[in-house]
């Protein structure tokens, strides 16, 4: 599933004693989050005044439906700005989210890690030894605490 899809879940709204589903209400957001690239999907569900907006199974906002403005665009209707603003936050958000954990898997499948037929590394030095030290007192040359003895000792 892609971040850039968003499901809007709307129940039907009570006005004038009637109850039905009014996607009207969403006209807004969904023109601008289409704007800014989304796909979105609206879906009915049978909670009354409900509006959630969902992206990859998380939860971004929610409010009750009769706080949206009936068929205005987004510029116009604050709580349809705060709920793009909370889609664009957690798109964000995901996509570091996304970024983060792929790293962590190429770590922990030991993609970096020098096999026999990687580039051979060069080092004057055998570095994986950590036995050896600097001698810091006489002749500042590398000493092995076995094989290498030093002038000063």
């Amino acid at each position: 599933m892609s971040i850039q899809y968003v499901r809007i879940y709307y129940g039907p709204h009570d006005s004038f004693y009637t109850v039905c589903h009014k996607p009207q209400k969403l006209r807004g957001i969904r023109e601008h989050l289409q704007k800014l690239g989304f796909r979105v999907d609206l879906v009915p569900v049978d909670f009354v005044n409900l509006c959630v907006i969902e992206m990859c199974g998380h939860e971004v906002f929610r409010c009750n439906i009769r706080n949206l403005s009936f068929n205005t665009s987004s510029e116009r209707d604050a709580v349809a700005r705060r709920a793009i603003n909370a889609v664009v936050d957690s798109n964000l958000k995901l996509l570091r989210n996304k970024n983060y954990l792929w790293c962590w898997a190429l770590i922990d499948q030991q993609i970096f890690r020098r096999s026999e037929y990687a580039p051979k590394d060069y080092w004057p030095l055998d570095v994986d030894n950590f036995d050896s030290l600097e001698c810091t007192e006489c002749c500042k040359n590398i000493k092995k605490t076995k094989a290498f003895d030093c002038e000063c000792e």
